[in-house]
């Protein structure tokens, strides 16, 4: 894959091995092209396969080619840690390696990424497309241009972190680092995968400043609980308001993560957080055409 670098190799294994999508792991490399994230499912997890089996062949090459003294890779093979996770005790698990013939390349068969709960994998595939262009048409508003907001569960802020921190992590022991405000946004590589698709759909260009707006709203019911212990360690930060039903809003979620030791967060959510068995769902999509006023005499 000619987006990625040598550098981006320990993330693309480390990812891959804790049911990461493709397309999260292009974010934790910091890939800003909006095309490569509009390849299919299938082809990327394949290229990402074959970067993983490309080093993977070169490194037996070094342990092959070495004869005296004994390759150390045989050496420490069943003795040294792999790349590990941070459990709620804060103790290392071993994370599986990568196993070719094992690994689900159909975004049908594929795990739920344990970063984005879907909404880079099946939610902005054309089934999906074609669902919000459905309720789009029936709506039967006209316009010449649309302008797309999507709204996200807050709980994928939480994920984000613990990703994060266990590459910050494996990162550091290579001598490596990766700022977190690096990661490419995930509502912004939502919107590189799916504005082209709504535009061919609906015959229209996606424009910002469009007085039609399409809007979706996600959750992820299984997932919910998972902020709360947010509330408990920054309890300041979720004050409860008259127009929002939860006090688990995503700002809220975003100030309270700012503020909380990253000791303190590994002990209450599990680094990398696990794969959950659904995808997140549409609670809503809505169409809304805003008033054009016009100046008279």
């Amino acid at each position: 894959m000619s987006v990625l670098t040598e550098k981006d190799r320990p993330i693309v294994q480390l990812l891959l091995n804790t049911d990461t999508c493709p397309r999260c792991i292009l974010r934790f490399c910091c890939v800003g092209s909006q095309t490569v994230y509009r390849q299919p499912y299938k082809d990327l997890m394949k290229d990402f396969e074959d970067f993983v089996k490309n080093n993977q062949e070169k490194e037996d090459k070094v342990c092959f080619d070495v004869v005296d003294p004994p390759c150390k890779r045989i050496k420490l093979e069943d003795t040294e840690e792999g790349p590990g996770d941070v459990n709620h005790n804060g103790t290392v698990q071993q994370i599986p390696s990568v196993n070719d013939e094992n690994t689900a390349v159909d975004n049908s068969t594929a795990k739920v990424c344990n970063v984005c709960l879907g909404i880079l994998q099946e939610l902005c595939e054309a089934d999906f497309v074609k669902k919000v262009c459905q309720k789009v048409t029936t709506a039967d508003y006209q316009f010449t241009s649309f302008v797309f907001s999507v709204s996200l569960p807050p709980q994928l802020s939480v994920r984000e972190r613990a990703a994060w921190l266990l590459v910050k992590q494996n990162m550091g022991k290579l001598g490596l680092s990766l700022a977190k405000d690096d990661i490419v946004q995930l509502k912004e590589a939502y919107k590189w995968i799916i504005h082209p698709q709504l535009s061919e759909e609906l015959g229209v260009p996606a424009d910002g400043k469009s007085l039609f707006e399409v809007s979706v709203v996600f959750a992820h019911p299984e997932t919910e609980e998972e902020c709360r212990f947010l509330a408990t360690a920054c309890p300041d930060c979720f004050k409860p308001t008259k127009n929002k039903q939860s006090v688990f809003t995503r700002m809220a979620v975003i100030k309270a993560l700012e503020k909380i030791k990253e000791e303190d967060f590994l002990k209450h959510f599990p680094c990398p957080p696990s794969s959950p068995e659904n995808l997140c769902v549409a609670l809503d999509i809505q169409c809304n055409n805003g008033a054009v006023f016009v100046a008279g005499k």
